[in-house]
């Protein structure tokens, strides 16, 4: 690989000019035995750019439509206006759409900016799976953030996602999408995340917390320690009389609004214990680690390609190796044997809470209470009391904090009851198959089956060639027991090399005249950077958007008292405020003039 394809395989990583010189260098030994400058790498990577001038969308089909040779499943789509340009793009792959059937339960989804060079927003949907890993159910790029180019996209991802529609989905406060969730998903639970709800406050707010320090506490003490919604009025009554805000207006909004965001309202609903889009966000963080504002479509597509999930990492760590034991008890031993390893850890540690706080009974075998008055992990706890209903004989346990409807996983008070009752293993009916060690079984097809899509690959050369050999070694272990089998396997064999080499030629030929049509119908100009126009193009480059979305990064906020202004220099002798000091103070000058 010479110098200039190093140059354009670090730049496809968003690796920029200065690092590459730098790397060069290092890998010739120093910069005297480098024969270019740092405007020579910018040049290469310009020239590769101007390269995707007028057919970056183009390129990019051509892209997705390799993808679907080695992809059977791989799924895309593309929007144009009237005028041929185009308006949003949606692609997602196989194993994806296979995952979603799985884990497509919760979904959130979320808008970033600053990620390709025509301002398109990017629009991801994410989901967790078994691992607790968040994973992609496909990607998109917007023209514009309206209710009709949203109902297009939910409208073209629940085709890929063969009609399926998410349980609960998690968006920000953004009202186009919310009006467009209301029409495409019309049963789907639709949460706004309290993150933004809380950000939004916190500029709105900014004049009540500098008066008011303790009030920030209290708001998320009512918000996120409220057990039900009754205790939750109740309590932002109280502090709304204690603060007099009766008249505040974000507020009053806010509270209007309680039933799109407030945690209370969601206790009884699954949401993979996500309660904000924290997971979009930091996904949004990884892939700006791969692309920025200058990157075309073509270079954003492959680029996402590059992204790499550890979830074949954590299926062989899960099932070779045995995570350690706190207690090592019937009941934990349950949840290691059914659990992968990253949410028995959660388990593990909802056990080890189960320490906290007095058990009360208050009915005899069916109701308790479980008093938590102090709790170490939060500083400002306030004392908290759980209910647990029981029905022992279904082993049933039922707590008002909602942990198992909300996370899958039973609550730590659920738990102490349980242990009361001497319950030694893990009801099968509080064992979610979602979090299961054998919950991608769908995702993860047998061998023989992917041995079976259409493509080229090395890796599904791979795939069929151990196919064939299980087979074969099978036929030649049964036809070496005797001379007729072993004629019969000798003489079918020699007639299908025969059949496959005539396969293999005609098969070759056919792929080398497409290749040929297909670098003829591209007409790439490479000396100059143009590109002459395909004869059957449809699509042009998408003008850039005026998207929502922030131009620059946002100051950060500060309260009332750190925008005052800032106090200057005294001067030790006469105690003014000004620009000198004891030694240059012009009384002391004065002084040593007339002395």
């Amino acid at each position: 690989m010479d110098d200039r394809e190093k140059i354009r395989s670090l730049s496809d990583r968003n690796i920029g000019a200065s690092q590459i010189t730098e790397y060069l260098s290092i890998l010739h030994g120093g910069k005297e035995n480098v024969h270019f400058r740092r405007r020579d790498v910018t040049n290469v990577i310009a020239m590769d750019n101007r390269k995707l001038l007028g057919v970056d969308v183009d390129r990019t089909l051509l892209h997705f439509q390799k993808k679907k040779e080695v992809d059977s499943k791989f799924f895309y789509a593309v929007d144009a206006d009237e005028d041929g340009f185009v308006k949003h793009i949606f692609w997602v792959d196989g194993r994806s759409r296979r995952a979603y059937l799985e884990f497509g339960d919760v979904v959130t989804f979320d808008t970033t900016y600053n990620t390709n060079k025509y301002c398109m927003p990017l629009a991801p949907f994410i989901g967790v799976n078994h691992h607790r890993q968040s994973i992609f159910f496909g990607m998109a790029l917007l023209r514009a953030e309206s209710t009709t180019n949203f109902c297009w996209l939910f409208e073209t991802w629940l085709k890929a996602m063969y009609g399926k529609h998410p349980k609960s989905i998690i968006t920000d406060q953004d009202g186009a999408m919310k009006k467009a969730i209301n029409i495409i998903f019309p049963n789907t639970v639709h949460r706004c995340c309290p993150w933004y709800v809380m950000r939004k406050a916190r500029g709105k707010l900014g004049l009540l917390y500098g008066k008011h320090p303790k009030f920030v506490d209290e708001l998320g003490s009512v918000i996120n320690c409220s057990l039900t919604i009754s205790e939750f009025e109740n309590a932002w009554a109280v502090m709304i009389d204690k603060y007099k805000v009766n008249n505040n207006k974000h507020l009053n909004n806010m509270f209007e609004k309680r039933a799109d965001w407030a945690p209370v309202y969601f206790r009884e609903i699954f949401f993979v214990e996500m309660s904000t889009s924290q997971r979009s966000e930091s996904m949004n963080a990884l892939l700006k680690l791969w692309v920025n504002a200058h990157t075309s479509i073509y270079k954003f597509v492959c680029s996402i390609d590059n992204i790499w999930q550890a979830e074949g990492d954590q299926d062989f760590i899960t099932m070779n190796e045995n995570p350690q034991l706190w207690f090592k008890f019937q009941l934990e031993l349950d949840a290691r044997q059914v659990y992968t390893r990253n949410v028995f850890s959660v388990f593990k540690q909802l056990l080890q809470d189960r320490c906290l706080g007095i058990l009360i009974e208050k009915e005899r075998d069916t109701l308790y209470e479980v008093r938590i008055d102090s709790n170490p992990d939060f500083k400002h706890w306030k004392p908290v009391s759980y209910i647990v209903n029981v029905n022992k004989e279904a082993e049933l346990f039922s707590c008002n904090c909602k942990g198992f409807e909300f996370q899958g996983l039973l609550c730590p008070h659920a738990l102490k009851v349980m242990w009361l009752h001497g319950i030694q293993h893990l009801p099968s009916h509080y064992v979610l198959k979602r979090w299961c060690k054998d919950a991608n079984a769908g995702v993860k097809r047998p061998l023989n089956e992917r041995s079976h899509d259409v493509g080229n690959s090395v890796a599904m050369q791979m795939f069929r060639a151990l196919t064939l050999s299980d087979q074969f070694d099978f036929l030649v272990d049964l036809a070496s027991k005797d001379a007729d089998s072993f004629n019969l396997a000798e003489a079918q064999l020699k007639e299908l090399v025969s059949q496959v080499k005539t396969l293999h030629n005609s098969s070759n030929q056919e792929q080398d005249l497409a290749a040929s049509n297909e670098v003829l119908a591209m007409a790439v100009d490479v000396e100059d950077g143009l590109h002459e126009e395909r004869g059957n193009q449809i699509f042009h480059d998408p003008p850039t958007s005026q998207c929502k979305g922030r131009k620059k990064k946002p100051a950060r906020w500060k309260i009332p008292a750190e925008k005052l202004p800032i106090k200057g220099r005294t001067c030790g002798y006469c105690g003014l405020v000004a620009k000198h000091n004891s030694r240059t103070c012009p009384k002391v000058l004065s002084m040593l003039v007339f002395s």
